[in-house]
């Protein structure tokens, strides 16, 4: 059973004991392309030394009044808003190598298995930041208690609440909708606060549609040759790692956004040797955590 015990030469009978007379090469998944690496686009990402991290948000002061000439001034104060907290979680996998299965391999099978590991930890990171986004519209909170994408995240002072969530599926409308909302953000206070939205992901099943929105000079829902307001406004991304078949996100700048990747312990390899089995033993642990501690720069919809 895989992840049992070292790597025997009975777990490949066809590298061993009922070797094939003519292997070429061995072919296996690190023999294609990898997928790029294109996550850390979409978190702030930071270091941490302890295994706990909390964010404080807090609200800045109130508009200048009126005064008369000899009226006092009105003094003010910040206010407190609320916070996010976040535990690291550790992640591990390992190889190990049987005595035999090492001293008879003819054809390379256990020098496959460094670079293998490599890959399972590239594609592991990759997942688990890719899981906050697919969650974010149903399982991922941010400060305020919300839905990352909602439709009624609170302002810290004056009240009223605001929305970075869209019912729409992708289309031109919905997307003029999007860019229009950044322009319109504002702050904790509920001050203008307009952001840049700079790009879209999407999964790849919606790349023949947005390549239609974004990629003309004219609108695509019309026949009347008006300008398209969307064209050259948001640099496409697809990422494969998105679950859904439908849902898209608008982003502005990721230094705008209040996401974060933290890194506690960064992949770390090391080895070792089971003296009694005579088994060579490889593992890669890290430690990490993501977070969401505010929605804005973000715009988004599950296409439903």
């Amino acid at each position: 059973m895989p992840g049992a015990g070292p790597l025997l030469r009975a777990d490949f009978p066809k590298a061993y004991a009922s070797r094939l007379a003519f292997i070429r090469e061995l072919i296996g998944p690190d023999d294609w392309p990898e997928v790029d690496s294109q996550w850390e686009r979409y978190f702030n990402l930071v270091s941490s030394d302890r295994m706990k991290e909390e964010w404080l948000m807090y609200g800045g002061f109130g508009l200048f009044s009126e005064m008369g000439e000899n009226d006092s001034v009105t003094y003010d104060q910040l206010l407190q808003g609320p916070s996010k907290s976040v535990t690291h979680a550790l992640y591990g996998k390992g190889f190990q190598i049987g005595y035999l299965a090492a001293k008879h391999d003819m054809d390379g099978i256990i020098a496959k298995n460094a670079p293998e590991l490599g890959r399972s930890l590239r594609m592991s990171v990759q997942t688990l930041a890719a899981s906050f986004w697919n969650g974010a519209f149903a399982t991922q909170t941010t400060a305020d208690g919300q839905w990352y994408f909602d439709s009624d995240h609170t302002f810290i002072r004056g009240g009223g609440t605001f929305s970075n969530v869209a019912s729409a599926a992708l289309g031109q409308t919905a997307l003029e909708t999007a860019i229009v909302s950044f322009k319109k953000q504002k702050d904790l206070m509920g001050n203008p606060m307009p952001l840049r939205a700079e790009r879209i992901v999407i999964p790849p099943d919606l790349a023949p549609t947005l390549h239609e929105l974004l990629d003309s000079r004219l609108r695509s829902d019309t026949t009347t040759n008006a300008s398209n307001y969307i064209w050259g406004k948001l640099t496409p991304e697809e990422w494969p790692f998105i679950t859904s078949t439908t849902q898209w996100m608008v982003f502005s700048r990721k230094e705008d956004m209040k996401v974060f990747w933290l890194w506690n312990i960064r992949p770390e390899t090391s080895h070792g040797f089971d003296f009694d089995k005579e088994a060579a033993k490889t593992k890669t642990l890290f430690a990490c955590s993501f977070v969401a501690v505010d929605p804005r720069g973000s715009y988004g919809s599950t296409g439903a």
